[in-house]
């Protein structure tokens, strides 16, 4: 039989890494605030991106119209997300996008576009799922056996409501993209902690070859799994940036 492994720490004098004093390489940027990171990137002739979002939970697009958003001026191109007769699942869900000279312009012409809204229904607790209609049923089939029953034939019992507050990492880091879509190519400036892989994600999304997408990530300022895909945000403002003749957005 093989000894039983040892996995007690090593004495600290033996140790080479845990325990002693580290030097990082980016240490003294990111200290001194020398360290760039995407909100850091104001290129010349710098766009602006803003998102028009629903403000409902559940609801359906009837109509959409961006032809005040396109006059204001300042604005260089104006995408529909979510076009009449798609349904909306949360509130905050993407309907519109559109890029303009200054952040200020961006977002007042937001506030242009017309939408309506078939406002649908939606749970905020699942004590009926029920009243989920169809979607319910998806929920119904994952139930083995018989609930119930159990509940009858268990030695006891506890009921209760039991939840706990969102939770969410924050990163230190703006969390942001800057691209520009020039001919064949793309400069990619993201936020994220993919940095080996988050062009491959954003050519996918495209269809665009990725040795055509040059990603410029020189800083990681936090992740903790937050930062791996470009995000429709992210792949709208490539799209604006070739909507408005390939100026980075």
């Amino acid at each position: 039989m093989p000894d039983t492994p040892n996995y007690a720490w090593p004495p600290m004098e033996t140790r080479k890494v845990l325990g002693k004093p580290t030097k990082r390489l980016d240490g003294a940027m990111k200290s001194s605030g020398r360290a760039k990171y995407a909100s850091d990137f104001n290129q010349k002739d710098l766009l602006y991106g803003a998102l028009l979002t629903s403000p409902y939970a559940h609801a359906r697009v009837t109509s959409i119209d961006t032809s005040e958003a396109e006059k204001v001026p300042g604005v260089t191109a104006v995408r529909v997300i979510a076009s009449a007769g798609a349904e909306l699942m949360w509130v905050g869900q993407e309907v519109a996008s559109l890029a303009a000279t200054t952040e200020e312009v961006a977002k007042d012409a937001t506030r242009k576009i017309k939408v309506e809204y078939e406002v649908l229904p939606h749970l905020v607790r699942e004590d009926d799922l029920a009243k989920a209609g169809p979607r319910a049923k998806a929920a119904g089939e994952q139930v083995k056996g018989d609930p119930d029953k159990a509940f009858q034939e268990a030695g006891a019992t506890v009921e209760g409501f039991y939840g706990i507050p969102v939770i969410t990492h924050c990163c230190l880091e703006s969390h942001g993209n800057v691209l520009e879509w020039k001919g064949d190519h793309i400069n990619f400036y993201p936020s994220t902690q993919n940095v080996s892989g988050i062009g491959g994600d954003l050519s996918n999304a495209l269809k665009v070859p990725v040795s055509n997408i040059h990603v410029n990530m020189q800083y990681i300022g936090g992740g903790f799994g937050s930062k791996f895909a470009t995000d429709l945000w992210g792949i709208e403002a490539v799209r604006l940036s070739k909507a408005s003749g390939g100026r980075p957005v």
